[in-house]
């Protein structure tokens, strides 16, 4: 399963130190920290490529919390196994 940190270091990885001062939780909004589609995009891919899954694309594409995206891609993992 995919933990919030594991999370949080690969949106830190595409912000690239813009939002360092920013905590983010399971409750932050994709949207305010400013993160593209492409980007957002980058990090679903990446975690499909590690766990070997696919996530739902609607499902991945209606995420709005971080914690939105980690459900989605441990529903994936759990539907692999």
């Amino acid at each position: 399963m995919i933990e919030l940190d594991e999370l949080v270091i690969l949106i830190r990885k595409q912000l690239r130190g813009r939002q360092d001062v920013i905590s983010l939780t399971e409750d932050t909004v994709i949207a305010d920290i400013g993160l593209s589609s492409l980007q957002f995009a980058d990090i679903v891919f990446t975690l499909e490529e590690e766990y070997e899954v696919e996530f739902d694309p609607a499902k991945a594409a209606s995420a709005k919390t971080v914690g939105d995206v980690l459900e989605v891609a441990n529903s994936a993992i759990s539907a692999s196994l």
